[in-house]
């Protein structure tokens, strides 16, 4: 004989909990509140056993545990026979739930990982009826126990004594737990897609998105630094973005030192450090550009929208909900060596904004285009005497004074240049760097089989059979 499968054993619970709705004579609340923490127990075995959980199943799953202390969860033991339907019901999740913690496996695809889902919200469906069910019983139960009100008739054939552990209060109190375990329950099926599946749909990449993510950022990134004049919030987008750029680069070039397709001791003692000077620096670049200061432009949205696409690109690929992705799930959304040569050339052209943002300051001062709070460059002009450095230039007393909006002069913008003059020194020596990485023997990616041992090769790319030789997509643009 054939063992019933999960959806099978899922179809007879769902079948048990609608036939307590079925008959149409009162229900029988006592026998439903005395079958009702197995039941309750069995589900929530049943969803803490789905594979990989999202928070919002989590929750509802706790929530089957009972609102009170121990001993008991869920009230006071009710002496009465249990309702057979429940019973039944909590069988078949108990069956469920012991199928599903000795075969369950993380879903390795969108199918499997939907499967999971779906049988999560069919766990659910039977919850919401079956404390809809008893809730609606408890009710009843408490109903006919309610005492005759002076001065009316009180009589009714079907007048029940209280039942131990199911009192008039008890009756009530657990009807009203219930009826919050039902909003829950309701407000679960209520939800979109579950996490699981969308990070599992997320997890494929388009090859093509970060290509023209980064040209699409190029040419804003060289639109707005060459506008006339540029705003000081585009610039400071600029640098952030520059920033987080890196940030994804070390990630990905991580990850291809871990599965071979770098070397990997030339990619920590030469790239990795250099990264994160050049990380540092971007930051101090973005700093000499504080938000006091302003040009008579507006800002350009064009600029928020393409480094937006830009990080979306790279987080597809480099994170993983909430924390960074693993190698190995890098490797199996894209080929590290392939990415790696598109961070390269991201690499010299950033050290062409880089000599722009060095031309920037003194060019806008130049031109009475930049200006900024007089208490600003007087609070710059003392940090330069506490440094030990040259002032950037006097201010006046009375524009200090009378908190006036001035103009910057050309001598006051030399710290702001020397900043990023000190990028494009850092920004060089990764570029060398990087042209002399030397490269390892790739590893051919793992691919995971799914289910019935079939390769699962929708998400994952092969590597190469021979080294990977990394071109620089723009060819000696350096000025020395």
């Amino acid at each position: 004989m054939t063992a019933p499968t999960v959806q099978e054993l899922l179809h007879d619970c769902a079948r048990e909990v609608r036939s307590i709705m079925w008959d149409i004579t009162a229900l029988d609340g006592p026998a439903l509140a005395a079958a009702w923490p197995a039941f309750a127990a069995a589900a929530g075995a049943a969803l803490a056993a789905v594979p990989c959980l999202d928070p919002a199943t989590r929750l509802l799953a706790s929530r089957t545990q009972g609102p009170r202390s121990r001993p008991h969860r869920w009230g006071a033991v009710v002496g009465a026979q249990p309702d057979p339907h429940l019973v039944a019901a909590g069988r078949a999740l108990g069956a469920v739930a012991d199928l599903l913690v000795r075969h369950g496996a993380p879903p390795k695809s969108v199918e499997a990982a939907r499967d999971a889902d779906l049988a999560a919200r069919r766990i659910a469906e039977c919850l919401l009826i079956g404390s809809h069910a008893a809730a609606v019983g408890l009710q009843e139960h408490a109903t006919r126990l309610r005492p005759a009100r002076a001065g009316i008739a009180f009589e009714q054939p079907g007048v029940r004594l209280a039942v131990p552990g199911a009192s008039l209060a008890q009756s009530r109190r657990l009807a009203s737990e219930l009826d919050t375990l039902q909003a829950h329950a309701a407000h679960y099926l209520a939800r979109g897609p579950a996490g699981a599946t969308a990070r599992l749909a997320g997890h494929f990449v388009d090859p093509d998105l970060l290509p023209q993510a980064l040209a699409a950022w190029e040419v804003t990134a060289l639109r707005v630094l060459h506008a006339s004049p540029p705003t000081v919030g585009d610039l400071v987008g600029l640098a952030h973005a520059e920033q987080a750029l890196l940030v994804h680069t070390v990630v990905i070039l991580d990850a291809a030192a871990e599965t071979g397709v770098i070397d990997h001791d030339g990619f920590t003692a030469q790239i990795r450090p250099r990264l994160e000077d050049a990380h540092l620096a971007w930051g101090a670049v973005a700093a000499s550009w504080p938000a006091q200061m302003s040009t008579q432009t507006p800002p350009v949205l064009l600029a928020v929208e393409a480094s937006a696409h830009l990080r979306q690109a790279l987080a597809q690929i480099t994170r993983d909900g909430n924390g960074w992705a693993t190698p190995t799930l890098i490797a199996q959304r894209v080929h590290p060596g392939d990415v790696a040569e598109l961070l390269r050339g991201a690499a010299m052209s950033s050290l062409e904004r880089a000599e722009r943002f060095a031309e920037l300051p003194s060019e806008l001062a130049r031109a009475g285009q930049l200006h900024a709070p007089a208490r600003l460059l007087a609070a710059m002009e003392l940090a330069c005497h506490q440094r030990g450095t040259e002032p950037l230039g006097a201010v006046r007393t009375r524009d200090v004074a009378n908190r006036r909006i001035v103009q910057i002069r050309p001598e006051q913008t030399t710290g702001a240049t020397a900043t990023a003059r000190s990028l494009g020194r850092q920004l060089l020596s990764l570029t060398q760097a990087l042209e002399t990485l030397p490269l390892g023997r790739p590893t051919v990616a793992g691919v995971e089989s799914g289910p019935g041992g079939r390769a699962d090769v929708r998400r994952v790319r092969p590597a190469p059979p021979e080294p990977v030789v990394i071109q620089l997509a723009h060819q000696g643009c350096v000025r020395r």
